[in-house]
């Protein structure tokens, strides 16, 4: 996780930014980045300069500063993980990989063949010193935050950033390709910027059937204000091929019978499909398998102290293989003892997409290694009471028993109840009370979700940046009650299992309307949008602690393989809530031992968490949040 910046200026105006250090807003990106902080300033012709400013957490490797630049003066910005298509040695920095396989380029297809062989999340802004070109983009899935501000008069700055650091207006740079902006001396000369687009193959814009090679339709979705002094135009000729699978569009024959419950309950349904349909359970292993190498690639590339766990710590005794006692008293006292600090957390509100890979986690992290579970409640207050009193009753006082008893709350220890027994796990319970949620969204979570602005953006972000914070309260074991941080600097999240196993509610609206043809479409859509939905959003929560935000759902192989799956192996939405949504998953849950959160229902975690129950119930989702505006 890196804050990356870039800013091309103009002398000639005196209201452009001449550093990123005069911000105001400085802190936001800084803290994405606290192990190092470089910035360079390239002089231009024509009183143009382009200050590049990098802002590193170091996860991998030898500690890298940023921009990374080498004797040519190439310049390399780079918030991204790779965990395939190039080859990065254990010892390595995927930074200085990447960069020395860049500045071998010697033609555009050359260095757009590297870009498209990435597997893993990405955003980055390289200088090409020779050819005066920068070059910069994000991953098909928006997975890392890139912000844009383009010059709307002569004299404006052109702007990127991970996060907004300025007053000027940015938006999210679309994931559509990579871009390549001109700045050689003839395309400085008028202050008119060329900017080409080399799109991904058959990429749409986000939200649209719309292809994005259609010129017609570029500037509409490119950027929402005028901007007739910079030239976009789109490379047709040089495409860059997409990992992106086609989905499987073919819908079950007509003969098709979905499950019979002959009423059974969820769980007794689940057990037994695992018995008895050879095809369900071949799917759910082949499922848990590629899942738990996508969770095992997010979690070994951490940096671990070269020491012997086993001769010096007390979790020497365990085996990698244990048997799960499935213990479900949430009372129980770990029998670890001291294990160290966890270097993995998980965003864990005890839903079915946060057990599955913490129980995954828990198979790839040493056994002598902890693994922080943040859990994520807001404070309820009771509600007013009338001051009449009934006859023949006392007027009681409504009291609550526990201000932070959620539903969350529960469903988490239901779900830690299930886990590994012989694991050190550090539930953390995250109590916000309503000064400290309006205090923060004030000072920090406001400008963290911009440019998203609604009442979803607002509940969301504030949830995930409390959680990922990860200050609490210990939950369990020896140490239960006791003031609690996580140093854990990767959080692994649940993000994409909804969108491609129709987890949402509505999947099951047009599966109703149009049966499954219409969950298809619907299917198609959601992973069609991804990159312009959330996952930008929560990239700058999350990286505002210092911490990586990491999605083992949008793995490229996970991707590849549910997109590969007939739609009534992933769901069946004939089947009851709880059980019909995420079929897979639940299946693939049931069968590593997570028999109660395999049936829980999916709940959202501004629902979840209660944030969204302390402000106006008769908002909308979509609509534009006033809490989020104003100084």
């Amino acid at each position: 996780m890196c804050g990356i910046c870039c800013i091309l200026y103009s002398d000639k105006d005196e209201n452009n930014p001449k550093s990123v250090e005069g911000s105001s807003r400085l802190c936001f990106l800084g803290a994405r980045g606290p192990d190092l902080q470089t910035n360079r300033t390239v002089e231009l012709n024509n009183d143009f300069h382009l200050q590049l400013a990098g802002y590193v957490l170091h996860l991998r490797g030898q500690p890298t500063p940023q921009p990374l630049t080498n004797e040519d003066e190439d310049s390399l910005l780079w918030n991204g993980e790779i965990f395939g298509g190039i080859e990065v040695k254990e010892e390595d920095n995927d930074t200085q990989v990447l960069f020395s396989r860049l500045t071998e380029c010697v033609t555009n297809t050359q260095l757009l063949h590297i870009v498209e062989q990435i597997e893993g999340p990405w955003a980055f802004i390289y200088w090409q010193s020779k050819k005066k070109k920068l070059w910069f983009g994000r991953d098909r899935f928006g997975r890392r935050s890139l912000l844009w501000h383009l010059p709307t008069t002569a004299t404006d700055a052109f702007m990127l950033t991970s996060v907004t650091i300025l007053s000027h207006e940015f938006y999210e740079l679309p994931s559509v390709g990579v871009f390549c902006l001109d700045l050689s001396e003839n395309d400085l000369k008028d202050s008119n910027l060329n900017l080409e687009l080399f799109p991904w193959k058959d990429a749409k814009w986000p939200g649209t059937n719309d292809c994005v090679d259609n010129d017609n339709i570029l500037h509409s979705n490119i950027y929402p204000v005028d901007i007739s002094n910079i030239q976009i135009s789109i490379n047709k000729t040089t495409k860059i091929n997409s990992w992106i699978p086609s989905l499987n569009m073919k819908i079950p024959s007509d003969d098709f019978k979905s499950i019979d419950l002959n009423n059974m309950t969820s769980k007794e349904c689940l057990h037994s499909l695992l018995q008895n349909n050879d095809l369900l359970k071949k799917s759910s292993k082949q499922f848990v398998d590629i899942l738990e190498k996508a969770v095992k690639k997010r979690i070994l590339n951490l940096p671990r102290e070269l020491v012997s766990h086993h001769a010096q710590n007390p979790c020497s005794h365990l085996k990698e293989n244990v048997p799960v006692n499935k213990d479900t008293s949430c009372e129980r006292e770990s029998s670890i003892l001291e294990c160290g600090k966890a270097k993995v957390a998980i965003l864990f509100s005890g839903g079915i997409d946060s057990a599955i890979i913490t129980a995954l986690a828990d198979r790839c992290v040493p056994v002598d290694e902890p693994i922080d579970l943040l859990n994520v409640a807001f404070e309820q207050l009771p509600k007013a009471q009338p001051n009449t009193v009934k006859k023949g009753k006392q007027s009681i006082q409504a009291e609550v028993k526990d201000k932070f008893s959620v539903p969350d709350r529960l469903t988490g220890y239901t779900a830690l109840a299930e886990l590994n027994p012989n694991r050190c796990w550090n539930f953390v319970e995250i109590n916000v009370t309503q000064e400290e949620l309006k205090d923060v969204r004030s000072k920090r979570v406001r400008h963290l979700v911009y440019p998203s602005c609604t009442v979803l953006d607002d509940s969301i972000g504030c949830a995930i940046w409390f959680a990922a914070r990860g200050q609490g309260i210990m939950g369990n074991g020896k140490n239960k009650g006791d003031r609690f941080s996580s140093t854990a600097r990767v959080i692994l999240c649940g993000m994409g299992a909804d969108e491609q196993l129709a987890g949402y509610s509505r999947h099951r609206s047009r599966y109703s309307e149009g049966k499954w043809d219409g969950l298809l479409q619907e299917i198609k859509m959601e992973m069609q949008r991804i990159s312009a939905r959330n996952l930008g959003r929560d990239d700058r929560i999350i990286g505002d602690h210092g911490k990586e935000a990491r999605f083992p759902f949008l793995d490229e192989q996970v991707v590849q393989h549910l997109s590969g799956l007939p739609i009534h192996i992933k769901a069946q939405l004939d089947l009851p809530r709880g059980l019909g949504e995420k079929l897979l998953l639940r299946l693939s849950a049931y069968s590593i031992g997570l028999f109660n959160t395999s049936c829980f229902p999916k709940r959202a975690i501004q629902f979840g968490s209660r944030i969204a129950k302390l402000e106006n119930n008769k908002e909308k989702a979509s609509e534009k949040c006033e809490r989020l505006s104003g100084e």
